[in-house]
C-alpha cells in the first residue's frame, strides 16, 4: 500500500455513460437533420429501424440509470434517475406503437433519447456536487 488516498472516478468513467448515449442516438438524428438539409435519405425514415436504433439507445446507453433507478426503488426512495427513466420508457413505449403501426414514431424515440441524456447530465452534475460538498 502506498499510503495514498484512493481516488475518484476519472472523467472517462463519469461521461462515458452520457457519451455512449450521445452515440447511439446519433442515428435518431441523421434523418431530421438530412430532412432539414433539403436530402430524403429514405432508410433512415423507416420507422421499424428507427425502434432497432432506439432500442440500443434504451439498452447501451440508459443501462446505467435504469439500474440506479431500480436500486434507489428498491431503497424506496425516488433519485436522480428515477425520473428520466420513467420518461424515456414511456416515450420509447409510444415510438414503439407507433412504429408497429408505420407512423412516423422519430419525435416518440428522439425524445426518449434526450431524457436519457438530460438523466446523466442531471446524474454527473449531482455527483460533481456531492463530491464538492466532501471536500
Amino acid at each position: 500500500m502506498s499510503g495514498m488516498e484512493p481516488q475518484g472516478r476519472g472523467r472517462a468513467e463519469r461521461l462515458g455513460p452520457l457519451v455512449i448515449t450521445v452515440l447511439f442516438s446519433l442515428p435518431l438524428w441523421a434523418d431530421p437533420v438530412a430532412q432539414a438539409l433539403g436530402y430524403d435519405v429514405f432508410y433512415l425514415a423507416d420507422p421499424k429501424l428507427q425502434a432497432v436504433y432506439a432500442t440500443l439507445v434504451q439498452l447501451l446507453g440508459g443501462w446505467p440509470l435504469y439500474v440506479r433507478a431500480v436500486r434507489g426503488a428498491a431503497a424506496r426512495r425516488f433519485g436522480a434517475a428515477g425520473l428520466p427513466v420513467l420518461a424515456s420508457s414511456l416515450l420509447y413505449a409510444g415510438g414503439l406503437v407507433a412504429a408497429v403501426r408505420n407512423v412516423p414514431a422519430i419525435l416518440w424515440f428522439l425524445a426518449a433519447g434526450v431524457a436519457l441524456i438530460v438523466g446523466h447530465a442531471v446524474e454527473i452534475r449531482g455527483r460533481r456536487a456531492v463530491s464538492e460538498m466532501r471536500r
